[in-house]
């Protein structure tokens, strides 16, 4: 009786686990960035917030930028671009398709994308185009966490066509993917960035390069010239945005908006004794200006998240489940309310 009794809960359980794993929720996201032009007078932080990359789902690489050489499987683990952890100028390893490797846990779940040793090194132009479509209408790939797609599956047109009309705006970013929603736990955020790169005129901290360093070669020993190393793009706009399940939809920001000014600085005089203050004049300077929010949402409403010098448009909607997927996060079969 009691080995009978086993035997159905296991099967009970192996049954809910299934039926979890089917469970799993696949919605549509479009997205509009765009920045504005304002007279706040409000203090942005001396530093970009910081934005963790290091898993992030890149749809928007292998669409804009040239690979360079595959990276030497002796090389250290990299990330795509700089952000709080890392300063390194890799992508992961993608799929033939342009989707990440999948990596599953030891009980069969999702687990986020590792970083790849043996990377792909992109060579990024100085401007990235703010329409981002994937011509390939291939399906969904069986296990893949998120799929671009074409500009044409898009349905903000007449929104976007609304706020260019406004003075000031200027598109940055519109895209549309597919992906799975997940447990906060298990969600992988997806990677956002646009506009111009930084990288050639200012410092990710947003200090101007010197002059001399950019018209003067550094030299070895023997006076031949040091190769110029790698240098990490800093992005007009750059970040991620996270979308996760926890009875509710949620969706959370971490973006960094980079526009040029002026800040008082104290001016850099070897000359001058180490106890004497230095002076300060007005110098030019990369601000970074952060759009860090967390908001409960609604499938299939718009909404829309106000800042002063940018905003973001935001759509999640429902659709069909791809068929057997895999790597499911059973920690989402949960009520939900979408």
């Amino acid at each position: 009786m009691l080995r009978q009794l086993a035997v159905s809960i296991a099967t009970l359980i192996a049954l809910s686990h299934s039926q979890l794993a089917r469970a799993e929720a696949w919605f549509e996201v479009e997205i509009y960035v765009f920045e504005r032009q304002s007279q706040t007078t409000e203090q942005w932080p001396n530093a970009p917030i910081a934005t963790n990359t290091h898993n992030a789902i890149d749809l928007i690489s292998p669409l804009v930028a040239q690979v360079v050489t595959p990276m030497g499987s002796a090389a250290p683990p990299c990330t795509l671009v700089f952000d709080a952890d890392a300063n390194s100028h890799c992508a992961e390893q993608l799929n033939a398709d342009g989707t990440t490797v999948d990596n599953f846990n030891s009980d069969g779940t999702s687990a986020p994308a590792a970083i790849n040793t043996a990377a792909t090194e992109y060579r990024y132009p100085s401007t990235i185009p703010s329409e981002i479509g994937n011509n390939n209408t291939a399906n969904t790939s069986s296990g893949a966490d998120a799929r671009l797609l074409p500009s044409s599956k898009g349905q903000f047109a007449s929104i976007i066509s609304s706020l260019s009309r406004e003075r000031g705006n200027r598109s940055l970013l519109h895209m549309t993917w597919q992906q799975p929603m997940r447990s906060k736990s298990g969600a992988v955020p997806i990677r956002l960035f646009a506009g111009k790169d930084f990288s050639g005129t200012y410092h990710f901290d947003g200090r101007k390069i010197a002059e001399q360093a950019l018209n003067e070669p550094m030299l070895n020993a023997d006076g031949t010239p040091m190769p110029i190393p790698t240098v990490s793009p800093v992005w007009e706009l750059d970040g991620t945005l996270n979308i996760y399940l926890n009875h509710y939809l949620y969706i959370e920001t971490a973006l960094n908006l980079r526009k040029e000014g002026r800040k008082l600085m104290a001016v850099e005089n070897t000359d001058l004794a180490a106890t004497t203050p230095q002076p300060k004049v007005m110098t030019p300077y990369l601000m970074a200006i952060p759009l860090e929010q967390n908001r409960r949402v609604k499938s299939e409403e718009i909404h829309y998240l106000d800042h002063p010098e940018m905003g973001m448009v935001i759509q999640i909607r429902k659709m069909a489940q791809p068929s057997n997927p895999v790597g499911q996060d059973a920690g989402v079969a949960q009520t939900v309310q979408y």
